[in-house]
């Protein structure tokens, strides 16, 4: 066996060796590609340049010590060697951040944990970003923290009352009556309310309408940005929408007053995608026709606009089940993930147009849209699994989703599907990251160069040495995880960019096999250049003051810096 001591030298002689004045030259001429070269590949050369660079020299040390201890005999040549393996990505998590109150509506009386009082109650967070790295969230307001006897509490029978936004007294955790809109515009150092999110202290019937930003009375909503870094956020009141539109960032409201939309009756989970100058796609899910269109049916229908939102086109039906949306911002592409049905099994598939989604009506008008595309099979019916898309300039698509052939308490399965030519062409294969676990709500985010980030809420079954399921104690973390340029069967690694637990299974969610703690979604961005990947994403903490079995639910943001 060789000498340990003599190990750390040669360790030691290996990290600090010079690259002698040739090799240096070599390098700097590969890492200083030519002016034919576009920057986003300049980017991802030098980044495979650096992975394998990396790679070669933790092989060297590792080999160079263990041959000094054990006496190992092989060339640097074998060493070094191997295939080039999965392009797998690594993050440097930093801080987690929680979204904050105003000062002026923190109220230590209003039931929130008082380590918390600081940050809003929401859930389900929609995240978007801009050309310059500015980025926005909103989340579902908490309805039955609105004040103790809200109008939803006739439901269950309880004494109905008002709505309150930041109004000492009446135990409310609002703000303001529109949905949360947080903005960042230092690539998520911190965070801040949008321009006219102002406080708007009073009940339900002081709140005036016309007065727009915060006081427009909103339930959840979804954002997303155009060619011209244009922000349009479209806040849900479920018996139709407003919408708001920002510039800088979010630093600046540009509507006087916040538009009805004037279309979708009765909807709940909207979808929103922006492209080119003022084109806006918005894919409402009603579950019904809306009154006010035609005989057609289906759960999602599609509204097109090429105004910036100030008018739609109308009641164009996608039947099928949970679906979502994106579109280039500067191509004419637009893509539909969707369940073929409303059913336990079947498929996923993908709707796209080539001429931003125009030309639709009330069917059989079918416009730009094409024949829906299966990318991938789909079984059990996860609870509100929504199969997520997400695409890139260059003609990256790609689409993920949960899958429960064991129930929606056995251990889950992910699916990933890709295509790098705008849909014509698909890989698809099985991504699950735990051999015994829940993967709930992955969401897929592309950069322009190609690096693909999927992220989920995980139980990982086996934590802590445990060999039973789904049982109370047991930890929900968020995960990430990414690689360059999947190809179909490479292998994902995924980690927790959280260490803090989510949620932690309960007794009652045990014995009624209950999932939906962490509710319906989250979503996730890559920054411009692809170097770092932002999440908006919920955590449980306590006891809600309100509502038997369910927490008090707070959104976070956490950025991951890419590791290359």
């Amino acid at each position: 066996m060789g000498d340990p001591s003599h190990a750390d030298d040669v360790a030691a002689d290996v990290l600090d060796a010079d690259l002698s004045d040739e090799d240096a030259e070599v390098l700097d001429a590969v890492l200083s590609p030519g002016a034919d070269v576009d920057e986003a590949e300049e980017r991802h050369q030098v980044r495979q340049l650096n992975m394998a660079m990396g790679s070669t020299l933790a092989v060297v040390v590792v080999f160079m010590v263990l041959s000094a201890m054990f006496g190992l005999e092989s060339t640097m040549d074998d060493a070094a060697s191997g295939g080039d393996g999965d392009q797998v990505v690594d993050f440097l998590w930093g801080e987690p951040i929680y979204m904050p109150r105003h000062e002026e509506c923190i109220d230590p009386d209003n039931g929130q944990d008082p380590d918390y009082i600081q940050y809003g109650v929401g859930y389900e967070p929609s995240l978007s970003i801009d050309s310059q790295g500015n980025m926005q969230v909103t989340a579902h307001k908490d309805l039955r923290w609105g004040g103790e006897d809200g109008p939803i509490d006739i439901i269950d029978g309880s004494p109905p009352g008002l709505w309150y936004a930041c109004s000492d007294g009446d135990s409310t955790s609002w703000d303001y009556w529109a949905s949360w809109f947080w903005i960042s515009t230092n690539n998520g150092s911190n965070w801040t309310h949008g321009d006219s999110f102002d406080p708007t202290p009073g009940n339900m019937l002081t709140a005036n309408y016309l007065a727009g930003g915060s006081e427009c009375l909103g339930d959840e909503g979804d954002i997303s940005v155009d060619a011209n870094d244009v922000i349009y956020y479209l806040d849900t009141t479920l018996e139709d929408n407003w919408w708001h539109r920002f510039t800088a960032g979010g630093e600046s409201y540009e509507m006087g007053t916040c538009q009805r939309m004037n279309t979708m009756a009765a909807d709940d989970r909207p979808w929103v995608s922006a492209q080119g100058d003022g084109i806006v796609h918005y894919l409402g899910n009603s579950g019904a026709s809306p009154p006010e269109c035609s005989a057609d049916f289906g759960r999602y229908w599609y509204y097109h606009s090429e105004n910036g939102g100030n008018s739609f086109s109308q009641c164009y039906s996608m039947p099928g089940g949970w679906s979502t949306i994106s579109s280039q911002r500067h191509g004419p592409y637009v893509f539909v993930a969707q369940e073929n049905a409303d059913s336990n099994s079947g498929t996923v598939h993908v709707r796209i147009s080539d001429d931003y989604g125009r030309g639709t009506g009330p069917s059989p008008s079918d416009g730009s849209w094409q024949d829906p595309i299966d990318v991938g099979p789909r079984t059990g019916n996860c609870p509100e699994g929504y199969p997520v898309v997400n695409n890139n300039e260059g003609g990256t698509v790609a689409v993920v989703w949960g899958d429960c052939p064991n129930g929606g308490t056995g251990p889950w399965e992910m699916r990933f599907a890709i295509s790098y030519d705008n849909g014509t062409n698909w890989s698809s294969w099985n991504v699950t990251p735990f051999e015994r676990g829940i993967n709930m709500y992955p969401f897929v985010s592309i950069s322009e160069d190609n690096l693909v980030s999927i992220a989920f809420y995980g139980i990982d079954y086996d934590q802590n040495n445990s060999e039973d399921g789904y049982t109370a104690g047991k930890h929900w973390y968020l995960y990430a995880g990414a690689l360059w340029e999947p190809q179909e069967n490479d292998t994902w690694e995924f980690g927790i960019a959280d260490m803090t637990p989510l949620h932690t299974i309960t007794d009652y969610e045990e014995s009624n096999g209950d999932v939906h703690a962490l509710h319906d979604f989250f979503e996730t961005v890559l920054s411009p250049d692809g170097d770092w990947i932002g999440i908006a994403y919920q955590q449980n903490v306590g006891q809600h003051p309100f509502e038997e079995n369910e927490e008090q639910r707070y959104i976070k943001f956490v950025r991951g810096d890419v590791l290359a």
